[in-house]
């Protein structure tokens, strides 16, 4: 039987949050949502995730520090940054990491997050 996917979203804007985490679990998807990054490193070392979906710009702990501490604990672990400013981020993108720009559809996000699941062989 076939695990079912299971998304980490950190995103500090609750409603885009809310919003984001229903489209995705409307889709089959398992989702944990998080409204920083330190909360999305507690809730990573609670439970393994299939991909890892952040903001950059986030209080407490901004995208980038999130990525460089999940790198070190999990550098194969799938992320999809969600930024307006892709230039404000410090990892190259690359099979395991793309960017959505925002604002982006829900039909946009959604199909990063079955084309990065797919690309990395990802299943939960």
């Amino acid at each position: 039987m076939e695990s079912v996917p299971h998304i980490l979203v950190a995103e500090d804007e609750r409603l885009e949050a809310l919003a984001l985490a229903d489209t995705l679990e409307g889709h089959g998807l398992r989702v944990t949502l998080t409204h920083n990054g330190l909360d999305a490193i507690t809730a990573l070392e609670n439970g393994p995730a299939s991909l890892l979906m952040t903001d950059l710009r986030m209080p407490v702990m901004d995208g980038n520090e999130l990525i460089r501490r999940t790198r070190a604990r999990r550098p194969a672990l799938p992320v999809i940054v969600m930024t307006a400013d892709s230039g404000a981020l410090w990892h190259p993108v690359s099979d395991r990491l793309r960017v959505l720009h925002k604002p982006f559809s829900f039909q946009a996000a959604i199909g990063a997050v079955h084309a990065m699941l797919d690309r990395v062989g990802t299943t939960g």
